[in-house]
């Protein structure tokens, strides 16, 4: 450094955190004013500026396309050059990262390691390791997510920020259309940043990181993931491979995964065979402040769906399509305060097939054709940004619900203020949104054809946080008041649902769905301990839920006329099933409970203990609300040593005996995983380097069964299950 007059100059270089090699076009700027600079081939750079215009103590920040933002505080009356940088890729891949984080604004963050041991055949029960997130599931092919007692339309679920376009939300049998092969990360969302995903946000929100847009290489890359697990006889594996040309890259993956029907301590649970595959192709264009994108990709998925007591007796089998196209334009920019712009574009082409007892024609299809357009101004402490969806939803087969097109126009805002004593979150999201049905096929229909006329709706959500840090402890705490416009399925759904073995029906008059929420963290964290406690409180004045239309109970004798036919059961299929008629309807809700975290660490030796409680209660009938997570309890040891890691994880169940409707008894449960984790060196030169999981997941084989399941009065969860997965990049 040189310091003469009021001029300072500060050298330094600037390296990528995995392989040490400069990195050329990095910017590098004293927060809030207007100097700055770029380094060149080498990763050096110069940053000269005033004196006069700044204060002693200062903040670098130093960030790239592809890598995290590092800020260095600087005083320039140290009379020194600044030490060399290193930047860590933002796009994480899985043998790169071993830690479960937390960020600063209500999120976590599942990165390598973490991900690696957490990883299973889908994503609900990945995330179901991590406290108040439980698996509602009819069996393995057919799992979602709830978070605190939150499902289907009430959190957002992405893809690199998107929706994945598929039906997922809308039913219990509709899957998921992602791999977890595909993943490198997973962050779960919450406070006031949910909003910039989307309105219905309440219960948070699950963006999963596929890397669409890869790091520029200058070599051919390869990467291989295998595995397979014992309960279900199944074997997967991927393959990615990326091609640089000068300033582009050209990318191509291929997933395929095949299993066999589940098992359990009590036997096989029948007809939960699938076969997916998924093939990618992806082109980037890098600039010199920017990348433009294209991706395809090809969702093929059939799986099945096991019989019930009251269901089919052979189950349902579904055929998945799904064709993604995404065009992606990215800026550096230096507009007002912000540094990048981004312009997105999404067309999703998606179908589903339901077949009854292995028939040659559907009983029912649901298409979905979804364009989605977004554009976003983005700043280290602000996100403005708008977005215009357009869904064309296009039922077949023995449904009366209408064609139905629904138009959605949003604009968002997101702004961090960092205050003298305090930081200030806040988020603000206005939605227009137009339902347009096509009243046709619907001379049988049950419901109101006067009522199947177009809606419109209007709303605004908004969310206020604040975050101090005294010392050791954090302070974390925020509302919000989440909006959503009912779902097209909510409003005229009218036909047969065999996946999960009811007739459906909508509520063509519903409102707009709101909600409040209260949530507060208190965290002391030093060096070799941690703890966090959280509360948190949510109302709504009208929950939208699905509702049996009556009370039979009365014993069905197969091959006989089921005694509740007609107000209540409809038969369908040959004799073989009834369906039990349910309709949407709106009632009062609270929903509340408590998040305990604690962690300790000893060396190579760490311990933690996650406590989490939720509570749900329909208050116009004063009973609790069907699918309420357990409470949990996740006790886990890790004992890490040079390149390899092994833990045990504990998980107890407590009993669920808070019943909502027509719920039964669930006894109490605990589980013991085994999991050991070792990286890998293929090649002598350093080349090529890999991961390898082995895990044993309920290693005692101990019979549990799990709440949310459709199938818990027919079989318990998996028993004793050996997990092999192997990641290998050259």
């Amino acid at each position: 450094m040189n310091l003469f007059s009021q001029t300072i100059t500060l050298n330094g270089k600037i390296f990528s955190s995995t392989d040490n090699s400069p990195i050329e076009n990095a910017n590098i700027f004293v927060e809030k004013t207007n100097f700055g600079s770029t380094s060149n081939s080498s990763g050096e750079f110069q940053l000269i500026f005033d004196l006069k215009d700044i204060s002693n103590e200062i903040t670098i920040i130093v960030d790239h396309i592809g890598f995290e933002s590092t800020k260095i505080n600087y005083n320039v009356n140290d009379n020194r050059n600044l030490d060399d940088v290193f930047l860590n890729p933002s796009v994480i891949q899985i043998e790169e990262v071993n830690v479960l984080s937390e960020k600063d604004d209500f999120e976590l963050e599942i990165k390598a390691n973490e991900l690696t041991e957490k990883l299973s055949t889908d994503l609900a029960t990945t995330l179901s390791y991590l406290p108040n997130i439980n698996v509602l599931s009819f069996g393995q092919n057919a799992t979602k997510p709830v978070i605190r007692g939150y499902s289907g339309n009430r959190f957002f679920i992405s893809k690199n920020g998107n929706e994945f376009g598929d039906l997922s939300s809308t039913a219990l049998d509709h899957a998921i259309t992602l791999d977890l092969l595909q993943i490198d990360a997973i962050e779960l969302i919450r406070g006031p940043k949910t909003l910039i995903y989307g309105p219905n946000t309440v219960g948070g929100v699950i963006n999963t990181t596929v890397d669409y847009i890869p790091n520029p290489q200058e070599k051919p890359a390869v990467r291989l993931y295998s595995g397979s697990e014992s309960y279900n006889n199944s074997y997967f594996g991927m393959i990615k491979i990326d091609l640089p040309y000068k300033n582009n890259q050209i990318s191509f993956s291929g997933n395929s995964r095949n299993t066999g029907n589940q098992t359990t301590p009590l036997g096989e649970l029948i007809n939960t065979s699938s076969n997916n595959t998924i093939f990618d192709f992806g082109i980037t264009n890098f600039t010199k402040k920017g990348f433009r994108n294209f991706i395809f990709e090809k969702i093929n998925m059939n799986y099945g769906i096991p019989p019930t007591q009251s269901g089919h007796i052979y189950g349902v089998d579904i055929k998945l399509f799904s064709n993604y196209y995404q065009f992606h334009l990215h800026e550096e920019i230096n507009f007002l305060n912000f540094d990048d712009f981004h312009v997105k574009y999404l067309f999703i082409d998606y179908a589903h097939e339901e077949f009854e007892n292995d028939a040659p024609y559907y009983d029912v299809r649901l298409a979905q054709k979804t364009h989605n357009f977004e554009m976003e101004l983005k700043s280290n402490q602000t996100i403005v940004g708008t977005e215009f969806n357009y869904k064309k939803l296009m039922p077949d087969g023995f449904v009366w619900t209408p064609l139905t097109n629904r138009y959605n126009f949003s604009l968002y805002a997101f702004n961090e203020t960092n205050l003298k004593s305090f930081d200030l979150l806040k988020s603000i999201r206005t939605d227009f949104l137009n339902i347009i049905p096509n009243p046709q096929m619907t001379r049988y229909s049950n419901l109101d054809i006067n009522e199947i006329k177009n809606r419109n709706y209007f709303f605004i959500s908004y969310s206020l946080g604040v975050r101090k840090k005294i010392d050791n402890f954090t302070i974390r705490s925020f509302f919000i008041n989440s909006n959503r416009g009912p779902s097209i399925e909510e409003l005229y759904s009218d036909g047969p649902h065999l996946g999960i073995y009811s007739y459906e029906i909508g509520k063509p008059d519903l409102d707009t769905e709101s909600t409040i929420g209260f949530e507060t963290s208190l965290e002391y964290k030093s060096e070799n301990f941690s703890i966090n406690i959280n509360p948190f409180y949510n109302f709504s004045n009208n929950y939208f839920q699905m509702d049996k239309m009556g009370l039979c109970d009365e014993e069905f004798i197969l091959g006989y006329s089921h005694p509740c036919a007609g107000e209540d059961f409809i038969e369908w299929g040959s004799g073989s099933g009834w369906l039990y008629k349910y309709q949407i309807d709106e009632k009062k809700a609270e929903i509340k409970g408590l998040e305990i975290n604690f962690q300790m660490k000893y060396g190579f030796f760490d311990l933690s203990y996650d406590f989490s409680n939720v509570i749900g209660d329909n208050l116009n009938s004063n009973i609790p609300l069907s699918y309420m997570n357990p409470t949990k309890h996740i006790f886990s040891t890790d004992f890490s040593l040079k390149n390899s890691n092994l833990k045990v994880r504990l998980i107890k169940l407590n009993s669920q005996n808070r019943l909502g409707e027509f719920e039964t008894f669930t006894p109490s449960s605990m589980t013991t995983d085994l999991i050991f984790t070792k990286k890998l060196n293929a090649c002598k030169n350093a080349c090529c380097k890999g991961d390898l999981s082995v895990k044993i997941n309920n290693l005692f084989d101990q019979l549990s069964y799990n709440h949310l399941s459709r199938t818990k009065d027919i079989m318990p969860e998996p028993g004793r299950n050996l997990v092999i997965l192997y990641n290998f990049n050259i």
